[in-house]
Formats: structure tokens, C-alpha cells, sequence
């Protein structure tokens, strides 16, 4: 565990298990928890972390411990230790538990085929980004897996001409 990642995040027992709440106010845009790679593993887990169509890692603490949300408040960025940083999608209050979309990383996921995440939007079961309508994944912009990005995906054709991937951070719904 990376103690600088816990200065402004905490970790507390929910429902769910552990999950993270934020230890102060957070505003939109900024880098709430920068995740690190562990290790690379051999094939997919619950609890694994898609980095690539073919490539399952598992990261550290606090990242591991950020829970579901089918309305999150954090999307995921690549960032330079080969993980995903969990950026505020909107302000976040101190005492909020940070959430992210579980399908902005896995192409088909496996971690929780009932969602328990209990949000007004919630969409009941996580099947991945392949099965994601294109409203939602307009709705993250910029903030998903970046090889979800890759024009050349069949299910992502609606979703490129609309998303700006050169670095300009927008969606319709979050980050305008």
C-alpha cells in the first residue's frame, strides 16, 4: 500500500466490503487516487484490473479497494505506472465513498455479474464496455481504458465520431 495515496482518501467497511471515501473535498478534474501496478497476472480475476484486450494486473491499495458504481463520481486515465489514475468526474464531498464504473476498464466483465451499487441509474448487472450503449460511453469522454479507445473496436465505430480522443477532456453529461 502507498501511504501518499491515503493522505486525502480513506478506507472504511461498507456493505460491499472495504470501500473509499474521500478525506477532503475533491473538485471536478482533479487526480483523486493514482493507482500502481502490483504485478501482471496470467489470466483475468475478479478483482483484476483490464489494462489491455489481452492483459489482466492487479493494483495497489487504495485502487483495488474503490468500489462500483453504475452513476460514478471517478472515471479512470492511464497514467506513467502502467495503472489507471481515478479522476473526479464531479466535485466529491469529504465522506463521499469514491465510486468508478467497473465497464470503463473490462471489455467483458466478470467482477459482479449483479450490480449492488444501488444508484438511481443503475443498470443491474456489469456485462462490460463491449455491451455499454453508446449514451453511456459518451457519457465518460476521454475518462475510460485507453485501449478502449482504439478506433480499429467494431462495438466503439458510434462511439469515435463522437469523442475527441487528442486530449481535449469533455463529455455531454460530465466534464464540459
Amino acid at each position: 500500500m502507498h501511504l501518499e495515496n491515503l493522505t486525502d482518501v480513506k478506507v472504511k467497511l461498507t456493505p460491499k466490503g472495504k470501500g473509499i471515501f474521500a478525506g477532503r473535498n475533491f473538485c471536478k478534474g482533479e487526480t483523486v487516487v493514482v493507482g500502481r501496478r502490483v504485478m501482471i497476472l496470467p489470466e483475468r480475476t475478479n478483482h483484476s484490473f483490464q489494462f489491455d484486450f489481452d492483459l489482466h494486473i492487479e493494483l495497489d491499495e487504495p485502487a483495488r479497494l474503490i468500489n462500483h458504481s453504475c452513476d460514478p463520481n471517478t472515471g479512470v486515465r492511464n497514467n506513467k505506472f502502467g495503472a489507471y489514475d481515478f479522476v473526479a468526474l464531479v466535485d466529491i464531498l469529504e465522506g463521499h465513498e469514491i465510486t468508478w464504473d467497473y465497464e470503463t476498464t473490462e471489455y467483458v466483465s466478470i467482477a459482479i455479474p449483479k450490480c449492488g451499487c444501488e444508484s438511481p441509474n443503475c443498470r443491474l448487472k456489469t456485462r462490460g464496455f463491449k455491451f455499454l450503449p453508446v449514451d453511456i460511453k459518451k457519457k465518460y469522454g476521454p475518462f475510460i481504458a485507453d485501449y478502449l479507445k482504439n478506433p480499429g473496436s467494431s462495438t466503439n465505430e458510434d462511439f469515435h465520431e463522437f469523442v475527441n480522443f487528442s486530449g481535449d477532456r469533455y463529455s455531454p453529461t460530465i466534464l464540459q
